[in-house]
């Protein structure tokens, strides 16, 4: 499993209605192949930007599957209109990063 991190910065004059907006494409995504799961999280600290989290089985499933689909263009038609800039995508592995302690310097 993959996630997709898109951040969003909306335009803070339409930030009611993309949140409606989105809340009505969700289903686009979720229907989409490979799609696993979608959570939309809110800055704390930047007014008008929020984090599309995408879970997806594999990174192809989002790179080369789903562009081109209708999901595809209809979210992508709905979240632009909204968008004050184009989204910056980043994919992350669904496996968390464990580093075992550094053993001490001298010894056991």
């Amino acid at each position: 499993m993959i996630y997709e991190h898109a951040d969003l910065r909306i335009n803070a004059e339409t930030e009611t209605e993309f949140l409606m907006d989105f809340a009505a494409v969700r289903h686009l995504l979720l229907e989409a192949e490979g799609c696993l799961s979608v959570e939309l999280f809110e800055s704390v600290d930047t007014p008008a930007a929020y984090l599309l989290r995408v879970g997806w089985e594999r990174i192809e499933d989002h790179t080369n599957a789903f562009p081109g689909t209708h999901q595809a263009d209809e979210l992508g038609r709905v979240l632009m209109a909204h968008c004050a800039a184009p989204p910056s995508v980043i994919h992350y592995s669904g496996q968390e990063v464990t580093v075992a302690p550094a053993q001490s310097l001298n010894g056991p």
